[in-house]
């Protein structure tokens, strides 16, 4: 009986429209689907069909807006000190720390999937799987975004989003990584325990771009964009966020790239990696599923 059924699906919209649907009964899943969309069109006439079958139907999203991230607190002072418009973003408070998202960015999606029921930030993506919180760098990749979310003292600090517009052409010609041992150093950070800040602020950006350019031989094209990210994620977190050394990186994948790109990016920037693939759609399923029981 439908009433008896509880239908969890989630999508991400990115070169399509990417699509989970898990239904269960009781704490089985008893169907399993996964499905790609190329129109908007084609994802509403499914999600109104899912609806119309079974009416105890979650529909779950996350959004890629860049008006969104992390803050170290839930108080409006904290915000108005980091010169965030408290009174124009949604805040939601996690205890000692808060994601927030701009109202505009929410109400646009909204109008856009009005069937929506839970809209998430990639950062609560990192945030349900994050087991290490001390001094840690957590990146999410997606398709066309990468996703950085830094914790200290088991909270986060530092947040950001990039698009990386990647061509058909670099997404279609993935070649193994191969002898990694041949890139050379990147003189990024060199003496971190006397003076984080002042080895950052000294790189030598043309020595940078040769390197990576030199790297993009190594590595597909999302592969050097993902370390350049981190590159420059690191510098902006020392500059502006803490002079705690980070003591690991850790990727969770979502569309399956070399994991030897951990290996690459802890030759570089002289820091522990580690790789781990992951299903964000199922995730978002669960994090869905524990919200309704």
């Amino acid at each position: 009986m439908w009433f008896i059924k509880r239908n969890f699906i989630s999508f991400i919209e990115e070169e399509k429209f990417k699509l989970l649907k898990e239904v269960f009964k009781k704490d089985k899943i008893i169907e399993k689907e996964t499905k790609e969309f190329e129109k908007k069109e084609e994802l509403d006439s499914f999600v109104k069909e899912e609806l119309d079958e079974i009416p105890q139907t979650y529909i779950s999203t996350i959004t890629f807006t860049l008006n969104q991230g992390v803050m170290d607190s839930c108080s409006k002072q904290k915000y108005l000190e980091h010169e965030i418009d408290y009174d124009n973003v949604k805040i939601v408070c996690l205890g000692n720390y808060s994601f927030y998202i701009s109202l505009f960015d929410l109400q646009k999606i909204r109008k856009d999937y009005p069937y929506l029921d839970f809209i998430y930030p990639p950062f609560a993506i990192i945030d349900y799987l994050a087991k290490e919180k001390e001094n840690i760098f957590y990146v999410l990749i997606f398709e066309k975004y990468l996703v950085v979310l830094a914790y200290e003292k088991w909270i986060p600090i530092f947040s950001d989003i990039i698009e990386t517009k990647e061509s058909e052409e670099n997404l279609e010609n993935v070649e193994d990584i191969e002898d990694i041992e041949d890139i050379e150093e990147i003189d990024t950070i060199d003496d971190l325990s006397e003076d984080i800040t002042e080895d950052i602020d000294a790189i030598d950006e043309e020595e940078l771009e040769e390197k990576l350019e030199e790297i993009e031989n190594k590595a597909t094209g999302i592969e050097a964009k993902i370390l350049q990210f981190i590159q420059d994620s690191l510098k902006e977190y020392y500059a502006n966020y803490s002079s705690d050394f980070i003591e690991k990186i850790i990727l969770f994948d979502t569309i399956g790239i070399d994991e030897k790109i951990a290996n690459i990016i802890e030759e570089e920037v002289l820091i522990e990696c580690t790789y781990k693939k992951i299903d964000a759609l199922e995730i978002i399923n669960r994090i869905s599923r524990e919200s309704v029981l």
